[in-house]
């Protein structure tokens, strides 16, 4: 009886966090249910499937969970400068990978691995228009291992987050995508973490 009583409490809180990740992606950019896909031609308006699904989710992509997309197999030219002492990868990895199998316009956003009930694969027909590319030497540092004793220009980082801002990866010093973005909440544009007012998202990490 309580092991039921606890298992219907699991399953509640999954459902509000569920209803609750809808209701903040409804009506952004994130919403692809406005876009003409291969969801919405066959009149699925499922507004989670396109990143997340139930049953047969990734198995190459393990850091998201229940991830829906097929994966991106570019390669990325990575930000570089010589300032800067902290080591960034020589390819992205974790979250930024499930971002740029999107966001890089090489794999279309409704190209899934497994489709809801009634609709065929696998080519996906919707790419984004405003997509970053391959080449990211000139955007923010994605896949950087954060080490502040490395650079006294940093703020140090406390159980795998800078000023609230989340560090991931095994050893949860990763900086990734989700690092300054939250993809399920677009309270502030374009899906920051916090606002940038005052540039205060950048001066949670940066002594500047």
């Amino acid at each position: 009886m309580r092991r039921t009583a606890i298992l219907g409490s699991i399953f509640a809180s999954l459902a509000l966090l569920a209803t609750s990740a809808i209701a903040d992606i409804a009506n952004t950019s994130h919403d692809l249910r406005s876009q003409t896909t291969l969801l919405t031609q066959a009149g699925n308006t499922q507004i989670c499937a396109y990143c997340h699904t139930p049953h047969n989710a990734s198995t190459t992509n393990s850091t998201t969970p229940l991830w829906n997309h097929q994966d991106t197999v570019a390669t990325y030219t990575m930000y570089s400068s010589p300032s800067l002492d902290m080591t960034i990868a020589g390819s992205p990895a974790g979250v930024s990978l499930a971002c740029l199998s999107c966001h890089d316009g090489t794999v279309a956003a409704d190209q899934l691995i497994n489709f809801p009930t009634g609709i065929t694969g696998p080519d996906g027909i919707f790419f984004l228009g405003d997509s970053l590319g391959t080449d990211l030497s000139n955007d923010h540092p994605i896949s950087l291992t954060y080490n502040a004793t490395q650079d006294p220009d940093f703020v140090a980082a406390v159980n795998s987050q800078v000023n609230g801002l989340q560090l991931f990866g095994g050893t949860g010093d990763q900086v990734e995508c989700g690092t300054c973005h939250s993809v399920h909440d677009n309270t502030n544009e374009p899906f920051l973490r916090m606002s940038n007012a005052g540039s205060a998202l950048c001066l949670a990490c940066h002594i500047k």
